[in-house]
């Protein structure tokens, strides 16, 4: 039997609002974000030490942070950090595997048009061209030089921006080249956006996210009562301040929790079907005919996507679902 390794995704992404950014004095951006509070440090954001928190990822080798005040999402390397040295929280700088390489995320929000802003980023020699976000949005890459790159994800008045300076370590890039790429093609939001969302093809929504009584975002009572039974086994962990509970049933379901919220869940039981009907042991005609082809297919784990994320997965073995697997995603921005 195949396995699937129970993660679960924080992605509650929605860009508010952007801050000053520091190229040039924006009266309404500052205006704005002095109408803003300053994030407390007890939030899904950070601890009560004002440290970021991080979160899993489907990746392993990456975890996830969010800043509150814009409440932007970005995916890191799981040796590497981020620190705000902002005075408002508007700032991360994100801390890689060089002292000498200069990493920032931030938002700005500004009126000037998006072709002008790209200009001034690039100044006199550097070029903007199309860049493509994980979650099939369309922004921009500027490069400033071989050692400047901006990456920018626009939201109408404001932008999400990725800034990465390595001009006093030239040679860092080279090698580290794949990891800049992942971080700002993970650069993401919920809101309406310029460019192209991945939604406008699905073939998955949110309401697909069910098997049987068991919905993502329910609570553990709720979790207990839908399934009518207690869990044979219970792994507890903490992670960077969050609660996470893995529970083993007796018809080899699994259920991942966090801070009492249901994220991932895994069932073999023929007992749970989908809301469109789909149950283990069906054939893999069967999937093919509720929901079409899927979006990844390897080694015969199915992964049908929500803006760009895996969050119904389906594994085929000998021509017929082995498991049935759904898990958090992108469209709610109040999972803790």
């Amino acid at each position: 039997m195949k396995t699937i390794a129970i993660l679960f995704l924080v992605a509650a992404m929605l860009l508010t609002g952007c801050s000053r950014e520091d190229l040039t004095e924006d009266v309404e951006g500052k205006a704005f974000a002095e109408q803003l509070s300053t994030p407390s440090n007890d939030s899904a954001a950070k601890n009560l030490e004002g440290e970021i928190l991080f979160y899993p990822t489907h990746d392993a080798d990456y975890k996830t942070g969010n800043n509150e005040m814009f409440d932007f999402w970005f995916d890191i390397p799981v040796d590497w950090n981020a620190v705000d040295k902002s005075a408002d929280g508007s700032e991360y700088h994100i801390i890689a595997s060089s002292d000498k390489v200069h990493i920032r995320i931030f938002g700005i929000l500004t009126e000037e048009a998006g072709e002008d802003y790209y200009s001034r980023l690039a100044g006199t020699n550097g070029e903007a061209s199309e860049f493509i976000f994980r979650d099939s949005w369309i922004g921009k890459m500027i490069e400033v030089s071989s050692n400047e790159t901006y990456y920018v994800r626009e939201d109408g008045d404001s932008y999400l921006v990725l800034h990465v300076d390595t001009s006093e370590d030239p040679a860092w890039l080279k090698g580290n080249r794949e990891t800049i790429d992942h971080i700002a093609m993970s650069a993401r939001t919920t809101r309406e956006s310029h460019g192209k969302d991945s939604n406008e093809t699905s073939s998955i929504d949110p309401d697909d996210l069910q098997v049987g009584d068991i919905d993502i975002d329910m609570s553990y009572g709720e979790l207990i009562a839908a399934i009518g039974q207690e869990p044979l086994d219970v792994i507890e962990e903490q992670y960077d301040g969050m609660s996470t509970k893995t529970l083993f049933f007796p018809d080899d379901t699994q259920v991942y929790i966090v801070n009492d919220v249901v994220f991932t869940v895994n069932v073999t039981s023929p007992d749970y079907a989908t809301p469109r009907g789909l149950k283990p042991g069906d054939s893999q005609e069967r999937v093919l005919e509720l929901y079409g082809e899927p979006d990844k297919n390897e080694d015969g784990v199915w992964g049908y996507c929500i803006n760009g994320y895996e969050l119904f997965i389906v594994v085929v073995e000998d021509g017929f679902v082995d498991q049935i697997q759904i898990e958090q995603g992108a469209w709610s921005t109040e999972v803790f």
